[in-house]
């Protein structure tokens, strides 16, 4: 399918059971080729009754990068932003997703490593929210596989990634689900999170309406085929994958996980 002038789409995604609107546009100009580029496959699937986006990303054929600021220290903020500042280089974003959870002062509440510089530093610290309900952990590539660690593994291992991505709550950790999570709680939301399976792929996935942790953690587990496994945020996520039909701008966010390519490719 290929669309050939700029369209605006509005769809219900829900928050804690009550409707709310996430709009959804095509920013990028000219037409959009709903083919996959190579290294990255989608799958928009069914699981226990709810619907997810799900986009694998083959760290081997795709170089996977985060995204805060622009060098000129501009925060990119959303995913049209980082699409029409990859334009100006000369690339195209073909995927994006929001990286995790923030801090009041809009930094990133744990470690964010960048182009093999880490920008903010491991967070051992305990204290209220999703990102502090251990165990929680960390998302990298280093070789380039992807990998998830606890927070207390991965600050005593001799990691050196290009890019890792701190937050919480790990869904799973070898397999096991995380021991707070509770089935058929009814704190749903639209979430995001990202795990790794065994092949070293990298699989994001975003909930199309809201689901609770216990739930989510069982997607990236018995459908995904995932030992590891990190939540990255709940209502505000947002996925821009033109390959997979979804245009999202994006709310505002603080770190993007992001594939881009040459445009002469």
């Amino acid at each position: 399918m290929l669309l050939t002038r700029k369209t605006t789409i509005a769809v219900v995604i829900g928050l804690s059971g009550i409707g709310m609107f996430s709009v959804m546009e095509v920013f990028a100009s000219g037409s959009v080729d709903r083919t996959a580029p190579a290294g990255l496959r989608h799958e928009r699937l069914r699981y226990q009754d709810a619907y997810y986006d799900v986009v694998w990303v083959d760290p081997r054929q795709v170089s996977l990068q985060l995204f805060w600021k622009r060098p000129n220290g501009e925060p990119f903020v959303n995913f049209r932003n980082l699409a029409q500042w990859c334009a100006e280089q000369g690339e195209t974003l073909v995927f994006a997703t929001n990286a995790g959870i923030y801090a009041r002062d809009r930094t990133p509440l744990g470690l964010h490593v960048a182009q093999g510089e880490t920008l903010r530093p491991l967070n051992t610290g305990a204290g209220g929210g999703n990102f502090f309900m251990k165990p929680n952990g960390v998302f990298f590539l280093e070789d380039p596989r992807g990998v998830i660690l606890e927070t207390s593994k991965y600050a005593a291992s001799d990691c050196s990634p290009t890019i890792a991505v701190q937050s919480g709550p790990l869904l799973l950790q070898q397999g096991q689900i995380h021991p707070r999570f509770i089935p058929d709680s009814d704190s749903r939301y639209v979430r995001n999170g990202v795990g790794v399976n065994a092949e070293g792929e990298v699989v994001f996935a975003i909930s199309i309406l809201p689901v609770n942790f216990h739930d989510f953690a069982l997607l990236f587990r018995d459908r995904l085929d995932c030992a590891d496994a990190l939540y990255l945020d709940g209502a505000i996520s947002g996925m821009y994958a033109p390959f997979a039909g979804r245009w999202d701008i994006g709310l505002e966010y603080v770190g993007i996980l992001a594939v881009t390519e040459r445009r002469d490719s």
